[in-house]
């Protein structure tokens, strides 16, 4: 293993490759061939090539020390060699997701999306110039939507609510909850990762009815050969009818054992910087995936961490911030105004406005369930706690009123659909519609509400984990259907430094002592 800091260069060297090159195989983008892509993947394991540690310096610095060094979102351009490594195509593909983006946050970005489609060989500097025109692209007058960034400036758009109401539970009470809220998790992200492919809810529900398994009563069969124009990702391994035993490793609670530590590390008042240095001490660059990989990256460019969410990343309203979330709210019981205040630094790491609010709304909700196990009250103090007027907040109420108007999950699925459609399979608006859904017809049943999010397709592994979280948390450990259960083996595996194989059990006393604390002290 070499004693000094490995570079690119050195990998591009080793490899008989570019530096771009390595970037783009670093990144997971690029027009590389597998077999080139291969190499130099190979090679960066052999080199045992980590991230600037002075990224971690960074991470751990203080906004005030870095005030004269931040970004500037409105020049546009990134600083100077923060993008050299990438190549056309790579600059293309970020230009076209960020028109995108921009448009669906409400900007005059038409004239720009045109320009992209009318070039031929672009060179970097016109790419370069219509990336600022992007960035400062102005508000459209018909957009109705209020999406504030700041906490308090979301604080302040928020409807009448809650905020917190006096609870108690007894130690063994607080501990069956939290049990309950950790098995429900684990079970949805295992029930839902062999479907996790970006499939429609025709799709989904297809597979499971050649399957004989909807409504779902247990984990999902493995059809051999599997049934054309289904095709599933190695990762779905153990996840299986038959194939469970323990709960196996997933980013969607990686996240959460993440978030456990965080707080136990740092405690209630940590900072967005504190959750960056967590990231680069205990997950992989290869263990983090599109938004979170395209921070991952920034952190290692020495990208401050109250600017990463926002730089280079077109996709900072997708799903990850909601599925890091769920720890926020088991801490809070009957304190949905502190759960969301949490989920937001974590969030704000990596998402801006929609992608942040949907963390919000999650934890928040998980923090009510304490309180009551009533679905409709509990989905609405969720979204006492975002701005009244975002975009996630209207599709919300829109699934409310579907809902009161008494219309079945799938007609509601089917018309939402219609408006909400064109968002990204991993988009957050959509993907939380899902969630909600899910719980709002289950009519409080833990299988009901697994299968609905399942069925609705997209992203099923992380939509199942959250209805199975809040669901879990209201029905206990003692109430959860053994079939769900017993295949887990109390056993829970992770790609999290110092954790790689935890007690699910254990890991709800731990969560219950957080818990514990807020209930006397807050």
């Amino acid at each position: 293993m070499p004693t000094d800091k490995v570079t690119l260069e050195d990998i591009a060297q080793r490899a008989g490759v570019s530096t771009a090159a390595v970037s783009q195989a670093l990144s997971g983008k690029g027009a590389l061939s597998q077999a080139t892509r291969q190499r130099i993947l190979q090679v960066v394991e052999e080199l045992a090539y980590q991230p600037d540690r002075t990224a971690q310096n960074l991470a751990l610095r203080r906004a005030s020390q870095a005030a004269g060094k931040r970004l500037g979102r409105a020049r546009g351009l990134p600083p100077s060699g923060m993008m050299v490594f990438y190549d056309i195509p790579e600059l293309l593909e970020v230009v076209h997701l960020e028109i995108q983006q921009r448009q669906e946050e409400g900007y005059e970005v038409r004239r720009c999306g045109e320009q992209l489609a009318a070039w031929k060989r672009p060179t970097k500097q016109q790419i370069y110039r219509l990336y600022a025109e992007v960035l400062a692209a102005p508000l459209r007058p018909d957009f109705a939507g209020h999406e504030p960034e700041t906490l308090p400036e979301i604080q302040a758009a928020r409807p009448a609510g809650p905020r917190a109401a006096s609870l108690s539970l007894t130690p063994q009470a607080l501990d069956e909850r939290l049990y309950g809220a950790w098995l429900g998790r684990a079970v949805g992200c295992v029930l839902g990762k062999p479907l996790q492919a970006g499939w429609s809810k025709g799709q989904a529900l297809q597979y499971l009815q050649l399957a004989g398994s909807y409504p779902l009563h247990n984990y999902i069969p493995r059809l051999l050969p599997p049934p054309p124009g289904f095709v599933f990702k190695t990762e779905a391994a153990g996840c299986f009818l038959g194939e469970v035993h323990g709960a196996p490793c997933d980013d969607d609670t990686d996240y959460t054992i993440l978030a456990l530590h965080l707080l136990e590390t740092y405690g209630l008042d940590f900072k967005t910087a504190d959750v960056a240095t967590e990231w680069l001490g205990h997950l992989s660059y290869f263990g983090v995936y599109t938004t979170e990989r395209a921070v991952y990256r920034n952190l290692v460019w020495n990208v401050h961490p109250e600017e990463t969410a926002a730089f280079v990343n077109p996709e900072r309203e997708f799903i990850g911030a909601r599925t890091r979330a769920d720890l926020y709210g088991y801490i809070a019981p009957g304190k949905p105004a502190l759960a969301a205040s949490l989920a937001y630094r974590d969030a704000a790491l990596s998402h801006t406005k929609n992608g942040v609010y949907s963390a919000m709304w999650m934890a928040a909700m998980l923090a009510w369930a304490f309180v009551s196990d009533d679905l409709e009250e509990v989905v609405r103090v969720g979204l006492s706690e975002i701005p009244a007027n975002c975009r996630l907040a209207l599709a919300l109420q829109e699934a409310l009123s579907l809902y009161r108007e008494g219309c079945d999950w799938e007609a509601a699925y089917d018309r939402l659909l219609l408006k909400y459609g064109a968002y990204s399979p991993i988009h957050a608006i959509n993907n939380t519609l899902w969630v909600a859904l899910a719980l709002l017809f289950s009519d409080g049943d833990f299988e009901r509400a697994l299968s609905i999010a399942v069925a609705c397709g997209m992203d099923t592994g992380s939509n199942a984990a959250s209805a199975g979280s809040l669901l879990g948390l209201i029905y206990t450990s003692r109430r959860l259907p053994a079939q769900w259960i017993e295949p887990l083996h109390d056993t829970l595996s992770s790609a999290v430094a110092q954790f790689p194989e935890t007690c699910l059990s254990e890991l709800a006393r731990r969560t219950a002592k957080l818990a514990q604390n807020t209930l006397i002290f807050n």
